[in-house]
């Protein structure tokens, strides 16, 4: 499990006055960054030739975020065939609430644009069972 923490700045915001459904994604996408880059796979993924590639994002919005609201961006990574899941549950630091669930289907693809295996050096940080209930 990875943990990472940001908070909601102005220029996020819709004219409802709260983070844009948009910039969930964002938060996401950061926070895999941040993860490769805490577990040294980023420069191992780069050097092997290799791409990672989102085919599909789900979002389930449960609160809404405001402006300055701080925001946990919990994260883990699963196996599904030869797809790599990233889970993301956002929370708000404040109240410990969930604010959103995200699941970010992605495969890695070879220097010819080709579906590949999953680098083996990230199989044994993989959670292999799939939870219904995520």
């Amino acid at each position: 499990m990875f943990y990472y923490e940001l908070q909601a700045r102005g220029y996020e915001l819709d004219s409802y006055g709260h983070v844009n459904n948009a910039v969930y994604l964002n938060y996401t996408e950061q926070a895999r960054w941040e993860l490769f880059r805490k577990l040294g796979l980023l420069d191992e993924i780069v050097s092997s030739g290799k791409k990672i590639v989102i085919v599909e994002n789900r979002i389930k919005y449960i609160r809404q975020v405001k402006l300055f609201d701080e925001i946990i961006v919990e994260t883990w990574m699963e196996k599904s065939a030869h797809f790599l899941l990233f889970m993301h549950v956002l929370s708000n630091k404040q109240t410990g609430k969930p604010v959103a669930k995200v699941k970010v289907k992605t495969v890695f693809i070879d220097e010819n644009n080709k579906p590949c295996d999953i680098p083996g050096s990230l199989l044994p940080i993989l959670k292999t069972e799939k939870n219904e209930n995520e």
